[in-house]
């Protein structure tokens, strides 16, 4: 990997959700980077922490759900030691979020006007018509035809497809360095999947924004990322570049997923999935929690927890095994 200065730094990241019968730590200590221009793909199963770790980026953790430690550093402002009022204000200008379901992140009772020129406003030094001139200019640029006409229309009244193309020129707005993207195709129609995610690597290439896109579709990480994390149980269990993570996979988790995937290269092959289920996040125990459905487990996996650990250049994983020739 290069050497160049990371853009946004996660180190030792924790966020838990309390509960009356324990804690659930739904990220459990990850630590990761984002250089200037990347795209990093963040993938797993759901309920795996991905769309957590995005929310405590943000600081937008639900309740009650509560950051408990670790720093995230935007060049070298941490953000989690910042004053909410100072969050605020980064939030949207410098780092954005699309959600994973456009129709609740988008106000139902407000315009599309209304909502794209207010982050206007609080972020740059366009008001009025300026503003909204600014607002169907990003509507153009994410193809919502006739755009004039369409700012003045109300969420329910755009398709799905057309909803996450607003939901994109809102996050875009203010021209942020980094773009958190969270399923951004979920619920979408292949077609109109390829058409969002084409617009998203066009328009970010533009204007040179980072993206950090959370999708449990390897296909997507393929086709649009350079670097790849394997989130497992609130964890990293695996950090490489895309064609490493294809070719030469060096954590079970990783070979698995792979496995239980369609690709057009291995057509004859038959599917293999991963067997039982993902663990409980509710006061994990101290082992590797993917031993339970690891044909590959040790003794060793059962009493203690893999770090993760570089294992030839640009290339880390959390298993005991993994300069084993497994597979």
């Amino acid at each position: 990997m290069s050497s160049q200065k990371s853009l946004l730094e996660i180190r030792n990241l924790h966020t838990s959700f309390p509960m009356r019968e324990g804690t659930i730590r739904a990220v459990n200590g990850i630590s990761l980077s984002i250089r200037q221009g990347e795209m990093l793909g963040i993938v797993g199963e759901s309920g795996c922490g991905k769309s957590v770790t995005g929310l405590s980026i943000m600081r937008l953790v639900p309740f009650p759900g509560r950051i408990t430690a670790g720093e995230v550093l935007l060049e070298d402002t941490n953000l989690l030691s910042l004053a909410a009022e100072e969050m605020r204000s980064i939030r949207g200008s410098s780092i954005a979020m699309i959600f994973q379901d456009p129709l609740t992140s988008l106000n139902p009772v407000l315009t599309i006007s209304r909502q794209m020129t207010e982050a206007i406003t609080t972020h740059t030094e366009l008001k009025g018509r300026g503003a909204r001139g600014r607002a169907v200019e990003l509507l153009r640029t994410v193809g919502i035809p006739s755009p004039e006409k369409r700012i003045g229309d109300y969420p329910h009244q755009f398709s799905g497809g057309m909803r996450q193309r607003v939901m994109i020129a809102m996050a875009l707005s203010c021209r942020p360095r980094i773009l958190i993207a969270d399923e951004p195709t979920t619920a979408l129609d292949v077609t109109i999947q390829a058409q969002i995610l084409d617009l998203m690597k066009k328009v970010c290439q533009e204007i040179g924004t980072s993206i950090m896109l959370i999708t449990h579709d390897l296909g997507i990480v393929a086709g649009l990322c350079r670097h790849v994390a394997v989130m497992y149980a609130g964890r990293i269990v695996e950090m490489t570049d895309v064609g490493e993570m294809f070719a030469s996979p060096r954590h079970p988790y990783t070979y698995r997923l792979l496995t239980s995937t369609p690709r057009i290269d291995r057509r004859k092959e038959r599917l293999q999935p991963i067997g039982g289920l993902p663990p409980s996040l509710l006061d994990p125990p101290e082992q590797c929690l993917f031993a339970p459905r690891c044909e590959f487990a040790v003794d060793r996996c059962w009493k203690e927890i893999p770090k993760l650990e570089e294992v030839r250049e640009g290339h880390s994983t959390a298993c005991f095994r993994s300069n084993d020739s497994l597979w």
